[in-house]
């Protein structure tokens, strides 16, 4: 893991999370969404969780939905920025 818990997260903060839920188009449910993920990622333990949290999360039902509401007003998903995201952390 090349990447800290705290780099990771500000890394999505910074590139997903405030860009979408500032996004004057994300309505309610996106921003509850977004709360709810910004919560589990700080409730994670370290790097490593962070790093599966992000994967899981896109494969799950729930990351699914996300992101069809969230592309669909054109704001950053985890999707976007997987490719950066693995190389922060170091995978290849």
């Amino acid at each position: 893991m090349n990447a800290t818990k705290e780099e990771l997260i500000r890394f999505l903060e910074e590139n997903v999370l405030t860009p979408t839920e500032t996004n004057p188009d994300a309505d309610i449910t996106i921003k509850r969404k977004i709360n709810l993920t910004r919560t589990r990622l700080n409730n994670q333990v370290s790097a490593e969780k962070v790093r599966q949290y992000f994967w899981s999360a896109m494969a799950s039902d729930n990351g699914i939905d996300s992101y069809h509401k969230i592309s669909n007003i054109g704001a950053p998903t985890f999707e976007d920025v997987r490719a950066e995201f693995k190389t922060l952390c170091g995978d290849k």
